[in-house]
């Protein structure tokens, strides 16, 4: 009986140190919030509900902007910019001059790689 006297005793104990603590630490974040809420001398006074209001705001651009791409109408074909016609030729010229030179492997790579069908075979 006394060892269970005893045992009930240093629970209570505990539990009342706990409660202590918890209340302790729950004034300490309050004065913290109040004190940041305030802020420092010549400071705006924050609204306790700042990041509510910030992420409702983000929230609101973003399906306006949602709502902006999809009346927009989408362009069709490439997104690319297009090629000049200088651009073009200078490709065009800079091919044909691969094709031209005997030396070059660029002819022997592409016929490697794309070898002429045969259409008329079996399988």
């Amino acid at each position: 009986m006394k060892i269970g006297h005893g045992v009930r005793l240093g629970w209570q104990k505990r539990r009342e140190k706990q409660m202590m603590q918890e209340g302790c630490y729950f004034e300490w974040q309050n004065l913290i919030a109040e004190a940041s809420r305030r802020g420092y001398t010549g400071e705006g006074e924050l609204q306790w509900d700042s990041y509510n209001i910030l992420r409702q705001q983000l929230e609101f651009e973003w399906v306006e902007s949602v709502e902006k791409r999809k009346t927009t109408p989408r362009p069709k074909g490439s997104k690319r910019a297009p090629k000049s016609l200088e651009q073009r030729r200078k490709i065009s010229e800079a091919i044909a001059a691969k094709w031209a030179d005997p030396v070059s492997s660029y002819r022997h790579f592409l016929c490697y790689m794309f070898p002429p069908l045969n259409i008329d075979s079996e399988f």
